[in-house]
């Protein structure tokens, strides 16, 4: 059952442990929004409830559709609850608004949920990624629309939602098609928040001693047959390796065993050719995708994904992803090598593959920027 683990879902013993973990760390406000104990903004105006999931792209996709729904209905109240906090996604994304309340949210246990209800009294609920909670499903009268959302499993009942948006074609097998009055065509949010445009800073700033840079994407396990084979390429002569990490570690981390230097601790001098850089801040992703002669994501990530078309570079993935896109899968670093030594003296061929790629970005985002219309339709009605 989604969200048993954190406490969120419907399970007795997982619930009361999580509240009895707030209390004793001194989180005794999650504790009792955990049990439903939440209070609406005291303005007047129609209630739309937004529930973002428990991951950080879910709460970026919350915080998203908080301000389009302001920007929308200006006279409704907005609530909008998380199950994990993400402080640095409020500081950078979230705008204060009035009549809006944010805050950790409830568990599904049938009797919280009836708790929330009728605190809220929501006209509409829209559930940002993770998965709809069952018994919510089951017992709420308002339009329920899941953005990016999975379904609660069996026992979803015909007509609980009034829309879903999947974020791929995966996704929409995953829901009954008895459940929902509207499936939107798939598209993925990740794509409406990266950088579209990126000034190619990170080439300038290395220094002119150096030929090329080149991306690699990917987990702290993999990175280790990557780096022997770069090490045996001799491409360090001339070129940088730019280097990143896998959502295991945020990108953040200790520097991988075998880099030179942290862009987090470069001063923006000119390097020397041969440098391995640790992009350990994702900040510097939208540069590294102008920037790179090629990218190649091991992990391709959704966020990484499409910042990475985005850059107009050369594209190449580790393993074969959801959505159809123009970028060869290389399983073996020496493949990976093997194209990028082809790429390296062919302008054209780099141009071509580059084009592709941002071409196949902006097709995402014009779907996601129809589909957040569509979803903001519904909440006119609402």
């Amino acid at each position: 059952m989604p969200n048993d683990d954190g406490g969120y879902g419907a399970r007795v013993g997982p619930v009361w442990r999580a509240v009895l973990r707030d209390y004793r760390c001194g989180a005794g406000a999650r504790a009792r929004a955990r049990l439903g104990f939440l209070t609406p903004p005291a303005e007047r105006g129609r209630l739309i409830w937004i529930r973002a999931g428990e991951s950080a792209a879910d709460l970026r996709l919350g915080i998203e559709l908080l301000g389009a729904v302001r920007d929308k209905r200006l006279d409704v109240r907005i609530v909008l609850t998380f199950e994990q906090d993400y402080p640095e996604l409020f500081e950078r994304h979230m705008q204060p608004f009035r009549k809006v309340g944010v805050g950790y949210g409830p568990c599904d246990r049938p009797r919280v949920v009836r708790r929330v209800l009728r605190r809220f009294q929501p006209h509409g609920i829209i559930q940002a990624g993770g998965t709809v909670p069952r018994n919510l499903a089951r017992m709420n009268t308002a339009p329920l629309f899941a953005v990016n959302a999975a379904p609660p499993g069996e026992g979803i009942q015909a007509g609980s939602l009034v829309g879903s948006w999947p974020v791929d074609v995966a996704a929409v097998a995953a829901w009954p098609s008895a459940a929902t009055a509207q499936v939107l065509p798939p598209a993925d949010p990740q794509a409406r928040f990266v950088e579209a445009q990126a000034d190619v800073v990170l080439r300038a700033l290395v220094g002119g001693q150096v030929e090329r840079l080149w991306w690699w994407h990917g987990t702290p396990a993999q990175w280790l047959e990557w780096r022997a084979a770069w090490k045996a390429s001799a491409w360090g002569h001339s070129d940088i390796l730019l280097v990143s990490l896998g959502s295991e570690t945020g990108g953040r981390g200790a520097m991988p065993e075998g880099c030179d230097l942290a862009v987090s601790a470069w001063d923006r001098g000119a390097l020397p050719p041969g440098t391995v850089l640790h992009l350990d801040d994702p900040r510097w992703f939208a540069a590294a995708a102008s920037a790179a002669h090629a990218v190649h994501l091991a992990v391709p990530e959704r966020a990484v994904l499409w910042q990475g078309l985005a850059g107009g570079a050369a594209v190449s993935l580790g393993v074969e992803s959801a959505f159809e896109l123009p970028c060869p899968v290389y399983s073996q670093p020496g493949a990976v090598l093997d194209a990028w030594r082809t790429l390296r003296d062919d302008v054209a061929a780099r141009r071509r593959q580059g084009d592709a790629a941002r071409r196949r970005f902006w097709e995402e985002r014009r779907q996601v920027d129809a589909n957040f219309d569509a979803v903001l339709r519904q909440v006119w009605d609402w």
